[in-house]
């Protein structure tokens, strides 16, 4: 049965309870309602030059490339399968370097001053999480809000937690919490059975309680937000009667070890320069991340119910990826989605172990690929569409990397009557001109490096880092780099296993662990014997990375416990500038949580 623990808080639950109907993706829809919200003439030129800009560069490497190998005469399959798949893998690559230039120039948008007030709910999905914790959070941010801007702010926990004594430590907490803050408006209910997901258990909470509020703050289980920062969303809404929703750019919190140190590092100076870009040339026509982010909720509601995918799981049944696909729903019906790196003070937590982070990739890569069904939708935006496909480009491009290295094993053999005229075991390749071979080495260096270098230049600017901090800066971003490629390898089977237990012909979307390993390590074996049969320098280097990668990525598995010594390191070095940054802006929801919210048990 349903646990519903409401309290009166002043909400009126009168009001005629809001629909939310499954939207039909076979035919384009207008939400009457929506005001209508154009992309500026100055973002539409922005998003074609960094969007066309990376294909003219592609079809420059295409043809050098096409030139070298029609050298030995006619173009062989693998030959122009090999061509393919590069050009489809750089062509993301020169994308994030377009998107990080960008980033250097965006600016913040002047603080909207709202004249009317937003009632606003701050949604709380939970399933299982720790609940003091989760909760306290939560709570000392809604009451972190109280008397600030126009805006009327309270708290709904949403639950979907099955167990019964992490249900019986929710009420628990909500009971505590309610003694500890007795001005928080404050509601809890606990779905019988979780239809849907996470997806489901946000329309069971609209089409019964939304009818109340303008908007909702939807957050995760390790949400955290500052309360200037809601109020910056909130006042930009109210501003803006076309925005449908509005992401703020989360930040990865630092966590206990090196891989989640790492992930938050990459975050805060690399990551955070990226959003920048992709917030300025998305304009009006941004995405959805699923949590810390307001959405204007009748606006939802309209436009944004979910169908269950046609056919079985992975491909088929519940949307996985919801996020994706309901912002390019609200797009669709004429509302506005944009992102707002504005609102600084966003935060998420990572996953602390390399394994957990497998573990969070396969559940997003099944939604991901279902996305790839919905590219064909009527009436999207062109942009919805490109995010659609970029999320799903995420881990097809794990599947291109692979390919070639496939392909420089299938190239050798294939090859032998033109190349291996002098030696059959050592190629003799088409001659490059030097020029051509620096030019190329350049291009290629360059585009793998430019988004991290650009980040750094904007995080340096941004933070005013001294000359003495940046030896910590570099050292960190040295060694972030070097594990970045040991692992990659490791990472990218990973996710081609994710992709392959995606596939139509998988029913389950599950992959059974022993036959995935043994194709792994038959794919590198593989891979690995064609790179050394064909004697190329840079083949053995690849294939000497992956192996490194593999072994690395298996021992990095289990030494979870480095990040309490990063500590002892100089300022600068794996996000220690940033988490002294952050603590001014989150010690006051932790003091909060810690002195004035307990839960009393006996």
């Amino acid at each position: 049965m349903n646990v519903d623990l409401r309290r009166p808080s002043g909400i009126d639950f009168g009001v005629e309870p809001l629909a939310m109907p499954d939207q039909d993706l076979g035919a384009p829809f207008r939400d009457p309602l929506a005001p209508g919200i154009r992309t500026a003439l100055g973002t539409r030129i922005l998003r074609l030059a960094t969007l066309v800009t990376p294909l003219g560069l592609t079809a420059l490497l295409c043809w050098t490339s096409l030139r070298w190998f029609a050298l030995d005469g006619a173009l062989s399959l693998a030959e122009g399968a090999l061509v393919a798949v590069t050009m489809a893998a750089f062509y993301w690559v020169v994308l994030s370097v377009a998107v990080a230039c960008l980033g250097l120039f965006w600016r913040p948008r002047p603080q909207a001053q709202a004249l009317h007030g937003l009632t606003v709910a701050v949604l709380l999905p939970m399933y299982g999480e720790p609940a003091e914790v989760t909760i306290g959070n939560a709570l000392a941010l809604v009451a972190g809000l109280s008397g600030k801007g126009r805006h009327r702010f309270s708290l709904h926990v949403v639950s979907d937690t099955r167990d019964a004594t992490a249900a019986l430590a929710e009420e628990s907490a909500i009971t505590a919490a309610r003694r500890s803050h007795p001005g928080v408006a404050l509601t809890y209910r606990r779905r019988a059975l979780n239809t849907d997901y996470k997806s489901g258990n946000l329309r069971h909470w609209i089409t019964t309680e939304g009818h109340a509020f303008d908007a909702m703050l939807i957050l995760d289980a390790d949400s955290r937000m500052s309360p200037d920062s809601v109020v910056r969303l909130a006042d930009a809404m109210a501003c803006e009667p076309g925005l449908g929703l509005i992401q703020s750019l989360p930040r990865v919190l630092p966590g206990r070890t090196l891989w989640s140190r790492l992930q938050s590092f990459a975050s805060e100076v690399y990551g955070i320069n990226l959003g920048r870009g992709f917030s300025v040339w998305s304009g009006v026509d941004a995405n959805f991340l699923g949590h810390n982010a307001l959405v204007r909720t009748r606006a939802f509601a309209t436009s944004a119910g979910l169908p269950h995918l046609p056919g079985h799981a992975p491909r088929g049944g519940v949307i996985m990826s919801h996020d994706f696909v309901e912002a390019a729903l609200m797009r669709r019906a004429g509302w506005g989605v944009r992102m707002m790196p504005d609102a600084a003070d966003s935060f998420e937590d990572t996953p602390e172990t390399l394994p957990g982070h497998i573990r969070r990739d396969r559940r997003w890569c099944q939604g991901n690929m279902q996305h790839l069904r919905l590219l064909g939708v009527p009436g999207l935006h062109p942009a919805s569409r490109f995010h659609l496909l970029q999320g799903a480009m995420a881990y097809l491009a794990s599947v291109w990397w692979l390919a070639l290295l496939l392909l420089w094993a299938v190239l050798g053999p294939s090859a032998m009557p033109d190349f291996f005229a002098k030696s059959p075991f050592m190629p003799s390749w088409p001659e490059m001109p030097l020029v051509t071979q620096f030019a190329l080495a350049t291009i290629v260096g360059v585009m793998l490096m430019a988004p991290r270098v650009i980040g750094a230049i904007g995080h340096i600017r941004d933070h005013g880092i001294r000359l003495r901090q940046m030896p910590g800066l570099v050292v960190s971003m040295l060694v972030e780099i070097g594990l970045s490629i040991l692992i990659a390898p490791s990472l990218m089977v990973h996710q081609v296993k994710a992709v392959a237990g995606a596939l139509p012909c998988r029913r389950d979307g599950a992959w059974p662990s022993p036959r995935g390993d043994r194709c792994g390590r038959a794919a590198f074996a593989l891979a690995d014997a064609g790179c050394g049969w064909s004697g190329a320098d840079h083949s053995l280097v690849l294939a000497g990375a992956a192996r490194c990668g593999r072994h690395l990525a298996s021992q990095a598995a289990v030494v979870p416990d480095l990040g309490p010594h990063l500590h002892r390191l100089r300022a600068g070095t794996f996000a220690r500038a940033q988490i002294t940054r952050w603590r001014n802006a989150l010690t006051g929801i932790d003091h909060c949580r810690r002195a004035r919210f307990k839960v009393t048990t006996g």
